[in-house]
C-alpha cells in the first residue's frame, strides 16, 4: 500500500511510580476486554524486538518488562501500531512514570477511551490523549511530533498542559484542583473531561521558561517532582 498521510491517536498516562500497581498486568487485562489490537505481539527495551507474545506468553511480557531499564516497548496490531511503558523503579528518576499508546484510531472511540480508563488508579495523575497527522508507510508510522507535550521529563513532573488535549482524565490529586473551573463525569476514581472551559492557569506547566527549575506550575499535588538530594543518594549506592 502506497504512503499516505493519516491522523493519528496519542494516549498517555502519567502515574506514580511508588505505589502504582504492575502495569503490565494492567495493560494485558485491559487490552484482552477492551482493545484486542493492543495486545503486545512483539515486545522488548531495544529494537528489533525479539520477545513474541505468540511464543513467550503473557509471563514472558512481565519478565522482559522486569528486565528493562527504563523504557519497555510493544508492538500491537494495526490500527495499534506502537506502545511504551515505563521501566524506571521509584528513585531511578523522579517520581513519576509515563506510558503510552499510538494508534491510527478516533479520539472519539469508546474502545480506546474504555481501554485508558481500565489502566488508571488512584496513583493516576493524568490521562491526556492527542492527534496529529503523520505518515503511514509500509506498515510504520512516521513524523509528526505530537501536539500535546510530555509533562514528566526525567520523571519530573511540570503540571498540567496550557493547551487542552482533545480529552484527558484527571486523577484523584486533581480533581479537587480542577472541578471548579472544569466540568467532567466523575468516572474511574477521577474526572474525564471532553469539552468546555480548560483548567486555571495556575495549573499549567510553564513550559516557555528557559529555567528548568520555573518549568513547574504554580500550583500541583505535592510528591510529584524530583527530590535532587535523593537522586544523588540513589545514583551513589
Amino acid at each position: 500500500m502506497p504512503e499516505r498521510e493519516v491522523d493519528v491517536l496519542t494516549v498517555r498516562w502519567y502515574e506514580r511510580a511508588a505505589g502504582s500497581p504492575d502495569v503490565v498486568t494492567r495493560w494485558l487485562a485491559a487490552a484482552r476486554e477492551h482493545l484486542p489490537e493492543a495486545m503486545p505481539r512483539r515486545f522488548g527495551d531495544v529494537e528489533p524486538l525479539r520477545g513474541r507474545l505468540d511464543r513467550d506468553g503473557e509471563d514472558g511480557v512481565r519478565r522482559a518488562h522486569e528486565r528493562a531499564d527504563t523504557l519497555f516497548f510493544l508492538a500491537g496490531t494495526p490500527p495499534v501500531y506502537s506502545c511504551s511503558l515505563s521501566a524506571g523503579r521509584p528513585g531511578h528518576f523522579g517520581p513519576t512514570v509515563a506510558h503510552s499508546l499510538t494508534a491510527v484510531l478516533s479520539p472519539d472511540d469508546e474502545r480506546v477511551r474504555r481501554f485508558a480508563l481500565a489502566l488508571t488508579h488512584p496513583k493516576t495523575v493524568f490521562v491526556s490523549a492527542s492527534v496529529n497527522t503523520q505518515t503511514l508507510d509500509r506498515g510504520e508510522l512516521w513524523g509528526g511530533p505530537d501536539r500535546q507535550p510530555f509533562l514528566a521529563p526525567l520523571g519530573d513532573w511540570l503540571g498540567l498542559p496550557p493547551r487542552p488535549p482533545v480529552w484527558c482524565w484527571f486523577g484523584p490529586a486533581y480533581t479537587r484542583l480542577v472541578r471548579r473551573r472544569v466540568e467532567g463525569a466523575e468516572v474511574a476514581g477521577g474526572l474525564l473531561w471532553t469539552s468546555g472551559p480548560w483548567v486555571d492557569e495556575r495549573l499549567w506547566a510553564r513550559l516557555s521558561e528557559v529555567d528548568p527549575a520555573r518549568r513547574h506550575a504554580v500550583r500541583m499535588p505535592g510528591g510529584l517532582r524530583r527530590n535532587m538530594l535523593r537522586m544523588l543518594f540513589g545514583a551513589r549506592r
